[in-house]
């Protein structure tokens, strides 16, 4: 019987943890403010924007970001090593593993003008 308290107990912990990590707050930040940013071709909002992203290891996110006088720039996210997602999927739960590799908080773009 306490072995299934202490389980059942582990199992709240890390379900509790696994939906804190499957994702980050991306705020997305151009050094010409009020650009447009798009993410996997939905408009988002203006920089400086924010947006949850999800940690998968498998996601890779398109971005593109926008601006009147200035060129467009199609890039990826910069992403990060999730050390408390790791931790958690090698003590806890390995499939929280899927999850350890995400964008960082801050994203930050350089505007090249049209001219």
């Amino acid at each position: 019987m306490k072995k299934a308290k202490i389980f059942a107990i582990l199992l709240l912990v890390v379900m509790a943890f696994t939906s804190c990590i499957s994702g980050t707050n991306v705020t997305f930040h151009a050094d010409q403010e009020g650009a447009e940013v798009f993410v996997d071709g939905e408009l988002i909002g203006t920089t400086p924007v924010t947006m949850k992203i999800s940690n998968g290891i498998w996601e890779d996110p398109d971005v593109l970001i926008k601006k009147d006088g200035f060129k467009d720039l199609r890039t990826g996210v910069t992403k990060e090593l999730k050390g408390g997602n790791l931790a958690i999927g090698l003590l806890l739960n390995w499939p929280a593993l899927l999850w350890v590799y995400g964008p960082k908080a801050n994203q930050h773009y350089i505007l090249t003008p049209e001219n």
